[in-house]
C-alpha cells in the first residue's frame, strides 16, 4: 500500500499541516509507504514532502486531498487515477471579506466552485467535523465520514519559549485568542468586550491575540484603529503576529482564559489546544465550535457583552467554577484523544 497526501500549502505549526504530518508519521511507523505532496512548503518541512511540480503519479496509490482553498490540485484530482479520498477542512464564506479583500472574496468563491466540481470524484469523503460533513452531503459527496483534525498532544508538553512565558506573566489575568486576524474571527468584538470588561469588573487583565496579522491587512489596520478609539493601552492589548510554535505554546501556558467571538469555524483547533493546557474556554457558538468543545467549556449563543464580562469575572474568581471547567476540559481531551486516533483514519481510507 502507498498513501499520498496532497495539500496546497504545507506549513509548520498550521493545523492542517500538523495533521498531515501526524498521519504521515503514523503510516511510516506502521511500515506503510507514505508521501506528502504540496505546492508550497515551509523550508523546515521540505525534507518530508515532494513539490507537485516534481511529482510523478503513482497510479495505484491511495490519494488523499486535504481541501481548504482553491488550488491547482483540484484539476489534478479531476484526472488522477487510483483510490481517491477528500479530507475537507472548510472554506470561510466570501461575505466576510467583502469590505476588506477582493482577492479573498475571489479565492474563497473559487474554492466553493471547485468543491462543487469535485462532488463525484472521490471514493470516500472525510470531513473534520459534522458541520463540514453537512456541507459535503448537501453538495452530493458520497460515503461521507467524520474524523477530526489530528494533533500530537505530546508535542505541546515539551516545546515552549521561556522568554515569552516570562514576558507575559504578570499580576494581570491573561485573556487569549489564537487565530488569524481575519474578519470571520470578529476581533472587533473581542476588543469591544475587553473595553467593557475594564469598566465593569475589578480583576486586572490583558488581551493577547496570537495569530497572523498579514493575511488581510486592511482588516488588521481597521482593528488597530478601533483599538485606538477604545483607548486600549499597549500594556493591555497585544497582537503577536505569526509566531513560532514554541512561542505559541508559551502564550497558552500563561493564559487564564481562552475567549472566542469568531462567527465561522469549521473545526477550531485552538479550542483543543486550550483544553490541552487546562485553560477555561468561553466561546461564541458558531459553526463547529460546540461539537469541538462539547462539555469542555462554556458556549454562549448571544453576544451580550455586559453579561459576558461578568461571566469572565466569575470564571477568574469562582474557584469551584474554575476547577470544574479545568476538569471538564481534561475529560474532553481524553475523549478527543480517542476520536482523533490515526488508526481510525487508516481504517476509513482502507475501506473497500
Amino acid at each position: 500500500m502507498i498513501v499520498e497526501q496532497f495539500l496546497s500549502g504545507f506549513h509548520y505549526g498550521d493545523a492542517v499541516g500538523n495533521s498531515v504530518m501526524r498521519f504521515h508519521r503514523f503510516l511510516l511507523k506502521k511500515g506503510i509507504e507514505s508521501r506528502i505532496v504540496s505546492i508550497t512548503t515551509d523550508e523546515k518541512l521540505e525534507a518530508d514532502s515532494i513539490n507537485l511540480s516534481e511529482y510523478k503519479e503513482t497510479k495505484d496509490s491511495i490519494k488523499i486531498y486535504h481541501f481548504a482553498i482553491s488550488s491547482p490540485l483540484t484539476d489534478f484530482f479531476l484526472r488522477a487515477s487510483g483510490k481517491k479520498i477528500i479530507v475537507y477542512h472548510n472554506i470561510t464564506p466570501s461575505h466576510f471579506f467583502i469590505d476588506y479583500s477582493h482577492s479573498f472574496v475571489r479565492s474563497t468563491s473559487n474554492g466553493r466552485k471547485e468543491l462543487k466540481k469535485l462532488s463525484g470524484v472521490f471514493d470516500i469523503s472525510v470531513a473534520d467535523s459534522e458541520y463540514n460533513a453537512k456541507e459535503l452531503k448537501e453538495l452530493g459527496f458520497k460515503n461521507v465520514k467524520v474524523f477530526p483534525i489530528m494533533v500530537d498532544i505530546d508535542l505541546y508538553r515539551d516545546n515552549f519559549s521561556r522568554g515569552i512565558e516570562e514576558y507575559f506573566n504578570s499580576n494581570k489575568k491573561n485573556i487569549i485568542f489564537v487565530g488569524r486576524v481575519s474578519p470571520n474571527k470578529k476581533i472587533e468584538d473581542l476588543l469591544k468586550f475587553f473595553s467593557l470588561y475594564r469598566e465593569l469588573t475589578f480583576t486586572p487583565a490583558k488581551l493577547i491575540i496570537a495569530g497572523d496579522i498579514n493575511g488581510v491587512p486592511l482588516y488588521y489596520h481597521s482593528i488597530r484603529d478601533y483599538a485606538d478609539s477604545l483607548q486600549l493601552k499597549n500594556d493591555e492589548l497585544y497582537f503577536t503576529g505569526h509566531i513560532p510554535f514554541d512561542e505559541l505554546i508559551s502564550i497558552y501556558k500563561t493564559a487564564d482564559l481562552f475567549l472566542s467571538m469568531s462567527e465561522h469555524e469549521g473545526f477550531c483547533l485552538p479550542l483543543i489546544e486550550s483544553m490541552i493546557f487546562n485553560i477555561p474556554v468561553v466561546a461564541f457558538s458558531a459553526g463547529a465550535v460546540e461539537e469541538t468543545l462539547k462539555s469542555g467549556g462554556i458556549v454562549f449563543k448571544k453576544k451580550e457583552f455586559d453579561k459576558l464580562a461578568f461571566l469572565v469575572e466569575k470564571v477568574f474568581n469562582d474557584k469551584e467554577l474554575n476547577l470544574k471547567l479545568k476538569e471538564l476540559s481534561q475529560d474532553r481531551i481524553d475523549e478527543y484523544r480517542n476520536e482523533s486516533n490515526p488508526e481510525k483514519l487508516f481504517s476509513i481510507i482502507s475501506e473497500e
